[in-house]
Parts: structure tokens; sequence; C-alpha cells
């Protein structure tokens, strides 16, 4: 029986607030509910996601319609100029024929997002589980998507950053890829822009929050695992490259083993004064202490930032387990324990 944990929060970390609606349960599959989302407020009437998508279709069928009609008059003018200039008539015909399919095309094209955000939105509630994640949607057919994490192979996560105007537009798609095939068991995605939505963030902004979560229980969820080998076998291992099965490391209590082809080569955390981590790569530096600089600098090449499987989870173990001193710590979105 799943229960609500006593400390459980919003996505965003603040008290539940009294707004906030839930309409489902959540899932025994996913443990104690530690966080909770919604994007439906008290006194909302949503609507479901199959009479959106009928309402929307209804819409962008009118208007590509209506300008069809619209652009007959521009386009009769047209063929009229055709057929004076000696154009004869079957390609006339095609030629109007064409130009009305595309105003269509170009009509309904404008109008399916403007359709889309008059009759939505869909109303969802999502959960964090100890085990795992939940989605529910508002009164459709199936409207529950449910992971439990021990059936997830690997979180594949991108984060980018664009610009739009004097604002950034932050875009994130986490997928957790199942361990019976490569395609996604559930995903969130979506973006945010301007601030970083936090405490109190409105309702559309819940997938990123809902996101920054998921990966956090995530992380902690491997982190039990990955203590669990520790114990049973003094060591686990990462793939630091997807592409590259070469690329891995060893990491145990105190230690990291890096592997880079027939290429090994072991650290111990008490000669490693700084280790660097981005996606895959790992740099290594130590200090001399007797020149007061730094006197090695060893550099492991991995994926390129993004290209790798659990890729958050890489510099929380380092310093969870390893006890090594990460310089940086990955960018986005959430990441798990801190170090204490």
């Amino acid at each position: 029986m799943t229960r609500i944990a006593p400390r459980a929060t919003s996505h965003a970390g603040d008290r539940l607030a009294d707004g906030l609606r839930v309409f489902a349960l959540p899932p025994p599959e996913i443990g104690d509910v530690r966080s909770v989302g919604s994007t439906m407020q008290a006194g909302e009437k949503p609507v479901t996601l199959s009479l959106r998508v009928a309402r929307t279709s209804v819409l962008v069928a009118f208007s590509a319609v209506a300008v069809g009609v619209v652009s007959l008059v521009p386009i009769g003018m047209f063929v009229w100029l055709l057929r004076q200039l000696g154009v004869g008539s079957p390609l006339t015909e095609a030629i109007a024929t064409a130009l009305t399919v595309v105003a269509a095309a170009v009509g309904a094209w404008f109008a399916a997002p403007i359709a889309w955000q008059v009759n939505g939105p869909v109303a969802s509630c999502t959960y964090v589980g100890k085990d795992g994640l939940a989605r529910h949607t508002w009164g459709d057919p199936l409207p529950r998507v449910v992971l439990r994490f021990e059936d997830a192979r690997a979180l594949v996560k991108v984060v980018r950053t664009r610009q739009k105007g004097e604002m950034n537009r932050v875009e994130f798609d986490l997928r957790w890829v199942g361990r019976r095939g490569a395609f996604a068991a559930f995903r969130i995605h979506g973006f945010y822009e301007g601030e970083q939505p936090t405490a109190g963030a409105r309702p559309e902004h819940q997938d990123y929050l809902f996101a920054v979560a998921a990966e956090r229980a995530w992380n902690e969820w491997l982190l039990r695992k990955a203590r669990e080998d520790v114990e049973s076998h003094g060591a686990l291992e990462i793939g630091r490259d997807a592409r590259d099965l070469s690329r891995r490391a060893r990491i145990g209590r105190g230690f990291i083993e890096l592997f880079d082809g027939d290429r090994a080569e072991r650290w111990s955390a008490v000669e490693v004064d700084q280790i660097h981590v981005k996606g895959g790569t790992v740099v290594i530096r130590r200090i001399d202490p007797m020149r007061g600089t730094r006197s090695m600098e060893r550099r492991y090449p991995g994926s390129a930032p993004g290209a790798m499987d659990n890729e958050s989870f890489f510099p929380l173990v380092l310093r969870e387990i390893a006890g090594l001193p990460v310089e940086q710590r990955e960018p986005g979105l959430g990441e798990g324990p801190r170090a204490g």
C-alpha cells in the first residue's frame, strides 16, 4: 500500500498548497510518495486530452477551409492573368488547385498551436516516490503512466539553453530507457523561459519541477543500489560513453579506476586534489606542495555532454562513495544527496 510520507512536499520542495487539486491516488508500485504536483487548481474545470484533440482538429479544419476560400480571390486573379498570357486551361486549373491546397495548409499550420492553447490545458497530477514515478491525466481512457525504477536501465537527459530575445529559454528532455529495449519507458520534457522556476511556481512550470524531483529520486535509488554493489563486490562500474563501452569507470570506497580500451589507471582519494567531471569526461589534478603549482593533470575523455547514460549520477557517486573532491557539478535539473 502506497503512503504519502509525512514530509512529502510539492515538487519544488515547499509545503503542499491548499489549492492544489489531486484527482488520482498514487500507485503502490512507486513506493512511499516524496513529492506531489498538479496542474489543476481548485475550481478549475479541465478538459480531457481526447476532447482537446477533437476541438483543436475542428478549429484547424475550419481555419484551413476559411483560408482556402479567402485565397480563391487572389488565386483567381492570378489564373486570369496567366490565361491572358496564353497559358492553357488544364495547367492553370492545376496551378489554382495547388495554390488553394497550399493556402489551406498554411492556415492550418498557423491555426494549430493557437487552437491547442485555446482548448487546453489538459490537467495532470504527478507523483515522485521512493521507487518510481507516476503521471495521471484527467479523464482519458488510459490516464496513468507509471515507472518503477527497477524496470529502467538508464536515464538519458538533454538540457539546452537558447537565447530568446532578452530571456533564456531552457528546454529539457528526460527519458528513462527500459531494460528490454531502447524505447522510453517514461518521459518528462518541456521548457521554461526566464528565471528558473522555484517554490510556488505556476502550473505551467510543473513539468520542470517534476523533472527535477524525478531525477533526484532516480539518483537516490541508484545510489542505494551502488552502495549495495560496493558492499557485496567492492566496487561498481559505470560506462562513461554509451557509444564506446571501453570507456568506463570502476568506483569503490576511496578510489576510482579509469579505463580507456587497454589503458587503466587507478587513483586513490588521497592522491586527488581536484577532479572535474563534464559528461563522461574526467580531468584529475594533483598539486605538488613543494612547487606550489599543479604538477599533474590527467584527462580521460568520455561522451559529449548529454550523451552519457545517468550523466548526473556520475559526479554524485564520485563524491558519495569514492570520497573524491568533485570540482564542478553538472548543470541543470536535480542531482541527489549532497555530501555531508
